[in-house]
């Protein structure tokens, strides 16, 4: 009896405690795994091409802002001058005062010998600066009398004073700058001049010679590099502020004791 009891009452709790199934309308019918494809997917199925990715390489190259910039940019003053190259502009300003010193000699001896003074007026009219030939509209003769030498002695102490110190400033300017602070130098230089001679002096004198334009080349040499040594004549050396100094006093003194106004007297009379 008592077997009987325990056994109907276990299976009423057995049964209380059971969890019943879900029914099978609550589950969906359609795996997860293959769902329809969205419209984003099919619009890239169906033009054959991938969605988020970059456009492919070009063969040529891309314009970037800084070419841009460089193409858009003016070209240098006078650019064309950074063409000619360093050797040429450096022995080329030794040739032209080299060729205009023979011209110097071969008038003056045609005027000592054959008593002809035409070729040396010429000379003096357009290789020399003076407010007569600025006045009478020479204005070339600013910049032909800083490649003017008549004195043997002027033409070498100008002719090495270029050749050793000319080089370093040509290396660091490149041939614009430097053609540019070589001709800038005479033209001021014959300015000066010609305002001394005129204004202090009250006298129209000519004169000629490059000390002025290697004078400029000189000092910026001695700003930049005050300490550099040179072996003057390839012999002595010497810094670059003490070169400055004597071409200074040698000028000086040349300016004191020309005699070339007097020529020019002569000659215009």
């Amino acid at each position: 009896m008592f077997s009987i009891l325990h056994r109907a009452l276990g299976r009423a709790v057995s049964n209380s405690l059971h969890t019943r199934p879900l029914p099978c309308r609550h589950l969906s019918t359609r795996p997860f795994l293959h769902r329809a494809p969205s419209p984003i997917h099919q619009l890239g199925s169906r033009t054959n091409t991938r969605l988020f990715t970059s456009t492919p390489r070009s063969n040529h190259p891309r314009p970037y802002p800084h070419r841009q910039f460089k193409s858009n940019r003016k070209p240098p003053f006078l650019g064309f001058l950074d063409r000619i190259s360093e050797n040429a502009v450096f022995w080329g300003i030794i040739t032209v005062n080299g060729v205009v010193f023979v011209m110097w000699t071969l008038s003056s001896q045609r005027m000592k010998q054959e008593r002809d003074p035409t070729a040396y007026k010429w000379m003096m009219e357009n290789f020399t600066q003076s407010w007569r030939n600025v006045s009478s509209g020479r204005i070339w003769t600013l910049l032909t009398a800083t490649f003017s030498h008549e004195n043997v002695g002027h033409i070498l102490f100008n002719g090495f004073t270029f050749f050793f110190m000319a080089k370093p400033v040509l290396s660091m300017l490149g041939s614009r700058h430097f053609l540019f602070l070589y001709l800038g130098g005479g033209l001021v230089a014959s300015l000066a001049s010609m305002g001394w001679n005129v204004i202090i002096k009250r006298r129209d004198a000519s004169s000629y010679g490059a000390s002025g334009a290697i004078y400029s080349v000189v000092s910026f040499l001695a700003c930049v590099a005050p300490t550099m040594t040179f072996r003057l004549y390839g012999i002595i050396p010497i810094p670059a502020w003490l070169a400055v100094t004597g071409i200074f006093a040698y000028d000086t003194y040349s300016a004191v004791n020309d005699k070339a106004c007097s020529i020019a007297n002569d000659i215009y009379v």
